[in-house]
């Protein structure tokens, strides 16, 4: 019965990672976005694997561009902010980072040109580090 059960959340957490893909294609198809459209999407990760959550992000910054929209995005994945940065440095644009950290002034940086200083930059070192001192 237990098996069943987690079946069932697994299959209900990937619908709700393909819904945020659904709900941006019946926006898009149905004219709803503007150059005065603003969209917010909360933990873009969640339910969607790392590949799809990467081409997520380049259709979304392709739309921006093309419409001229905003778009604001949470995250708590080192991964997300990287891919947010390669797109920066590929179109050679500004992509704002916003890091909040409780009891601290918010911290902005254009990704363009660097990494944010935040927990989730610094735990995906210390990974990294640990690992190296792993293998040699």
């Amino acid at each position: 019965r237990d098996l069943r059960m987690s079946r069932g959340l697994g299959d209900v957490y990937k619908r709700q990672g393909v819904k945020k893909i659904a709900i941006m294609d019946r926006l898009l198809a149905n004219g709803y976005l503007n150059t005065n459209s603003i969209i917010f999407i909360d933990e873009i990760e969640s339910a969607l694997h790392p590949k799809a959550v990467c081409q997520f992000l380049d259709m979304m910054d392709s739309i921006a561009n093309q419409m001229g929209l905003q778009i604001f995005i949470t995250s708590h994945s080192y991964f997300v902010i990287k891919k947010l940065r390669l797109i920066a440095m590929k179109k050679e644009h500004t992509v704002s980072c916003i890091s909040l950290n409780k009891g601290q002034e918010a911290q902005v940086c254009d990704l363009y040109h660097e990494m944010p200083d935040n927990s989730i930059i610094d735990t995906s070192i210390q990974l990294y580090e640990q690992e190296i001192e792993e293998v040699f």
